[in-house]
């Protein structure tokens, strides 16, 4: 089969991820999008990262019965940190019978030059791309690359959601459903409470105790 990877963080899966995974499911011909839940990502900070059981939970809830989504969590069993080259390789060397590509945002392409072994990763497995809004203009410059065309651009992101429920905002639209309410119940992502301000004391000559007598 041809399987998609399509990794993450998920913290927490948005309508975009499925969005993207379904265009390049249906519209790329793929047999089979595998969500990959990765347990800590080498170049971002884990603050706010959610159990990864729980976001395993929330993934399976939100693709529900859709026959060509599937989760994979290959790499909470690997040595950490994880690297996307190790992953790949381990899948092929796991499932000979499928052939993987990954899939990837245009923003994680600006920076794949930082990814361990990336030229591996572009010699031995196709990488898709597909656009975010904010990173310009992208240049693919290797012949086992390609831009994802046609792909919808929907820019939602984990952190502007996670940001909103601290805030207090309600965006259960942002996910699919059942999900908002899920972290809510949770009471993940703790709304920020407001930070009482003290009023200053002025240094000013003649004022509060500075007044001249």
């Amino acid at each position: 089969m041809k399987i998609g990877i399509f990794p993450g963080s998920f913290n927490p899966v948005h309508i975009g991820h499925l969005a993207i995974a379904n265009y390049v499911a249906e519209f790329g011909e793929f047999d089979e999008i595998w969500f990959l839940i990765t347990p800590k990502n080498p170049l971002k900070p884990v603050a706010d990262l959610m159990d990864q059981e729980l976001r395993l939970e929330l993934i399976e809830k939100a693709i529900g019965d859709y026959p060509k989504f599937k989760t994979c969590t290959i790499e909470w069993d690997m040595p950490q940190p994880t690297y996307t080259i190790n992953t790949l390789q381990k899948l092929r060397m796991l499932f000979p019978e499928h052939s993987f590509e990954l899939i990837i945002g245009s923003d994680n392409w600006e920076t794949i030059h930082r990814w361990k072994d990336y030229q591996l990763i572009l010699k031995n497995f196709r990488t898709l791309i597909y656009p975010r809004l904010g990173t310009g203009k992208i240049f693919i410059n290797h012949p086992n690359a390609k831009m994802i065309k046609g792909a919808p651009k929907i820019e939602i992101s984990s952190s502007v959601i996670r940001n909103a429920i601290k805030q207090g905002k309600d965006v259960r639209f942002y996910m699919p459903a059942g999900i908002y309410e899920d972290l809510i119940a949770g009471d993940f992502f703790k709304k920020e409470e407001p930070v009482a301000e003290t009023p200053e004391k002025s240094t000013e000559k003649g004022v509060d105790e500075n007044i001249e007598k």
